[in-house]
């Protein structure tokens, strides 16, 4: 009996850390009430958001230019070392968003649980790369800045959007109304606990004068873009994605009762929060308060009476955690409810807190998600043999291996590990096929195929 106490001890502190260490996670609403509190434009743009209704039959697959700024230290100058992330993380990066935004993502159709597989939502939106800068001259899509900043940090209302700034270190957004900006960084967090991933804005940004549209798009700390690379290993490369919604308009699926702007009473004094997104998304369970963990068949949080509050259910039912506007550890869908709320934004005027200017398609795009022909080979030293390989692979460098990484010919990671101190890697497991083995060193990085024929 000692020995179960002490366990469920354990299971509970441990529980309370993650949560401890993990609220930040994203602070669009802390950045939002402080903006509404400045911005009268963007009061207005907010207020009139979600005015006006999209018609779903007229639903297409939308493509948005987007530009990443990578802003690295000034010491991380080879691509592929420390802040400075490879081209492979990058495409990684959007490989993972196109997926999720298409309903293609690998938890489609067969997720960890059904519970919501009737209200799951399909976007159809494309992000692809910009090929054309605003000067009108040929552009990767990709920038890179390096900064004698060390990193930014997220709880300083300046420098948390510092990074979007030659002034101040960063990198200038490009014109917010034709290219989504994403800004890749250190963010480093220095009141309280937690670590922030990223953040964006709600819409509104462009309305009125515009004299705060250069905040306009998402932050995502470098080791939470992808999954490969330099990507920390508990990365599922979601945050983009996650940001992106409320970038088109989402809300967190939770109640968020410590910001006043966002009060837990709406005009008649009636309390709401259980039903943050009941305003404009009446298919997201009403949830109060942050579920952190992972979402399995037997996940069965039901924080809040559904029946007390204006949706389309009939019954209570659970909380949606598998949610991507949700805090959980494994997100898969969109709502229905969701997609028309991103939709209206894309159809709705800068004014009317929309972005419909941005998918006017003036801006050439490449959508293959391949940023070079080359991938970022800085040593060509790094030896992995012997390819085709019968189940042990060895791997000869000089180097300090600082990462690896193995995805199989669908872009699904198989193997991951920080640290490398090995020089081998033991194959057996793995289904014959094609594989591409990244490898991260004190010097860059480098991407290899090979293939398994046991």
């Amino acid at each position: 009996m000692r020995k179960i106490t002490l366990l469920l001890l354990l299971l509970v502190s441990t529980t309370i850390i993650f949560a401890q260490e993990n609220h930040k996670k994203c602070i669009t609403t802390k950045l939002v009430e402080e903006e509404l509190k400045n911005n009268t434009d963007y009061v207005d743009a907010r207020n009139n958001s979600g005015n006006i209704n999209y018609n779903s039959n007229e639903r297409k697959t939308n493509t948005i230019p987007v530009v990443i700024h990578i802003i690295h230290r000034t010491s991380h100058a080879n691509i592929g070392s420390g802040t400075n992330i490879p081209d492979i993380q990058i495409e990684d990066a959007l490989r993972i968003l196109n997926e999720d935004f298409s309903k293609t993502n690998p938890e489609f159709p067969n997720p960890p649980r059904n519970t919501f597989l009737n209200y799951w939502g399909n976007p159809e939106l494309e992000f692809c790369l910009a090929t054309i800068d605003p000067d009108g001259n040929a552009t990767s899509g990709v920038t890179r800045t390096a900064t004698a900043q060390t990193n930014w940090d997220a709880d300083n209302n300046t420098e948390s959007n510092a990074m979007k700034q030659n002034s101040s270190g960063g990198k200038d957004s490009w014109d917010p109304k034709k290219y989504l900006n994403i800004w890749v960084c250190d963010l480093t967090n220095s009141s309280g606990f937690g670590q922030t991933l990223g953040y964006a804005y709600l819409p509104g940004l462009l309305a009125g004068f515009g004299q705060n549209a250069w905040k306009d798009g998402l932050v995502v700390d470098y080791r939470y873009f992808g999954t490969n690379g330099i990507a920390a290993s508990s990365s599922d490369g979601k945050t983009a994605t996650h940001e992106i919604g409320h970038y088109l308009g989402l809300n967190h699926t939770f109640s968020e009762d410590n910001y006043p702007t966002f009060s837990c009473l709406d005009n008649n004094g009636n309390t709401i929060c259980c039903d943050r997104d009941g305003g404009n998304v009446f298919d997201t369970p009403a949830t109060d308060g942050v579920y952190w963990g992972n979402v399995t068949s037997t996940t069965n949080n039901n924080t809040c009476n559904d029946l007390a509050y204006a949706n389309t259910f009939n019954t209570d039912v659970l909380d949606m955690d598998e949610n991507f506007m949700s805090y959980s550890t494994s997100t898969w869908m969109f709502s229905e409810g969701q997609v028309d709320v991103m939709m209206t934004t894309l159809n709705t005027s800068e004014s009317n807190g929309g972005r419909s200017i941005l998918k006017s398609g003036t801006v050439s795009t490449n959508c293959s998600g391949i940023i070079s022909s080359t991938t970022n080979i800085i040593n060509q030293e790094i030896n992995i043999y012997p390819n085709p390989n019968k189940g042990k692979l060895i791997i000869s460098t000089s180097d300090k291996i600082t990462s690896i990484s193995i995805t199989n010919i669908i872009g699904k990671e198989v193997f991951s590990q920080i640290k490398f101190n090995d020089n081998s890697i033991d194959l057996n497991s793995f289904k014959n096929g094609v594989y591409f083995v990244s490898i991260n060193t004190n010097k860059g990085a480098v991407t290899k195929k090979i293939i398994l024929t046991k």
